[in-house]
Parts: structure tokens; sequence; C-alpha cells
């Protein structure tokens, strides 16, 4: 198999994701249960390299196990209705990845596709389009459809925001960030950047984690459109503070960026998860509601 016909879309993956929290009465409960997302579609959850119980595990199974061990965090069996995750990863993780191959199973052109071959064989172009589309999937059931950002949208934008409720999801903060970002109502931004800097202190900016809500874009416009190839010390004082062996919270400071709207100054919130930098940009105001602060 060479190509596969798609006829989805982001708005098609959100639809079912929305449908599986339903058919499990999961969108109220936190952290969303994805124990009843996958019984809710008949799916049985294995321990990815716990082979020694499994004398049934399909042979083609084993076999990918045993040469991909180390490198692959999930796997699906389509006609076993199982699926298998790395029981070693961070909680996050794990989810994050058991939620990404219920997805697999859940969206039906995906099991179209892998009954007819497999991950290796299938059409590059497809297998990653199928990937985004179960990551998509992934992200929507964690986050409880839009629950997470109508919580989000009663405080004051800030950092503190996803910082705040990525436990009681139990998403990597880097995940949360990133969902507050694009699903807000709030005229919010990110800046993705590396983690080690030129010789004159100039950090990578990453276009993949560079980003801003619908309402931010409307008002000032696309937030990259405004920043040079790489975030300098004149436009981001915190930058010292963005470096391998970081973790956590910077000190916010301020970003003077060149909008729609001409020169606008923003609050400048930092955060390292020691793989990347993430800055979150928000305009201050009395009247954007209460503040939430990290204790």
């Amino acid at each position: 198999m060479t190509a596969l016909q798609l006829l989805s879309s982001e708005r098609d993956v959100r639809r079912y994701a929305r449908g599986a929290l339903r058919a499990a009465s999961a969108g109220e409960e936190l952290p969303v249960p994805l124990a009843d997302i996958a019984a809710a579609a008949e799916l049985h959850k294995e321990a990815l390299f716990d082979l020694g119980g499994h004398i049934d595990l399909p042979a083609g199974i084993r076999a990918i196990i045993h040469k991909l061990r180390g490198t692959v965090l999930g796997l699906l069996d389509v006609q076993e209705r199982r699926y298998y995750v790395d029981a070693s990863l961070t909680l996050d993780r794990r989810r994050f990845t058991e939620a990404h191959e219920i997805g697999h199973h859940t969206l039906p052109w995906h099991r179209l596709a892998y009954f007819a071959d497999d991950y290796h064989t299938l059409a590059t172009d497809t297998r990653d389009l199928l990937e985004l589309e179960a990551n998509l999937f992934s992200a929507e059931i964690l986050f409880a459809g839009d629950r997470f950002n109508r919580e989000a949208d009663d405080w004051a934008p800030s950092l503190d925001v996803p910082l705040a409720l990525n436990g009681r999801y139990q998403v990597s903060a880097a995940a949360a960030i990133r969902r507050y970002i694009s699903d807000s109502s709030r005229p919010v931004a990110v800046v993705g950047t590396g983690m080690f800097s030129s010789a004159s202190g100039a950090l990578p900016i990453f276009e993949g984690i560079t980003s801003q809500s619908v309402s931010f874009a409307k008002k000032y416009g696309p937030v990259r459109q405004m920043l040079p190839k790489a975030l300098t010390p004149a436009i981001y004082p915190g930058i010292s503070a963005i470096r391998p062996d970081k973790r956590g919270k910077i000190d916010a400071c301020e970003m003077v960026l060149q909008t729609n709207r001409g020169a606008v100054r923003f609050a400048a919130e930092g955060f390292v998860n020691g793989r990347n930098g993430f800055i979150v940009l928000a305009r201050r105001s009395r009247a954007a509601g209460q503040r939430l602060t990290l204790i």
C-alpha cells in the first residue's frame, strides 16, 4: 500500500475524540480516566515490554517489540484489539502514548489503513499524517475537549495558568502551555526556543512551538513575524536563564514587539523543561480577570 486517501480534518479528529469521551462518560472526571475510554472502545491494554506472561502475543507484534525495544513507546494490534504501552515512561508521557494508541483504533480511517498494511509499509506521508492525527486525538482526550481552556480562561492571562492546571490533567507542562496558547480565547502567544545560545548570546527560535491564539493573531498579528531568526538579549532580557541545566519558571520581564498596532509591551514569562524554552506573552489588564499565582 503506497498511498491512502484521507478525507479527515482537524475537526473530524476532534469530533471522534469528543465522541469517545461521551461514550465513556469521561468528560467531567479529572484526570480523564483512560481505562474507561479504552473499555468503551473494547480495547485491552498491555505493558509493551512485559512479554513473559503473554504466550498468545501475536508473532508479528513480538518480533516488532524485540526489534524496536527501547525506541517504541506504544503499539496497537488492530485485529486483536490490544494496545501496548511502555510502562517505564513518565506518567504524563505514558498517558499521552496510551491516548495516542486509542486514537489509532478509534479513528475509522486509521483502522482501515492498518488492516490493509502495517506501519512500516505505509507511504511516509500517510504514516506521518496518521501520527499527527493520533497526537491530536490524544491531546483532545487528555484535555477533556475544551474543558481545560474553559478553566484556564477564567483567569487573567499568564504562564501560571497552564502550570497550575497541568497536574490536574496529568499532562506535561510543555503540553499544557501549548494547549493553553492554541485554544485560548485570550490574546496570548508563546515563543519556543532551543537551549544552546550562540557566542553572542542569541537563542534559535523553534517554529514548531512558536504560536499564538486566534485572538492574539487578530489583534496583533502572527508572533513569528514580529521576531528575528533568533532571540537576542536585547529583545528578551531573561534569555540567560534558558539553559540546559535549568528547570522550571523564569522570572518575568518585558518584551517589546512591533505588532499590527505598533510597538507593544508584553509581559514575558519563561519556562524551561530541559529540552526547550517557552516564553508566554500577554498584556496585563485590570479587566482581564483575576490573577492566578503559583505558590
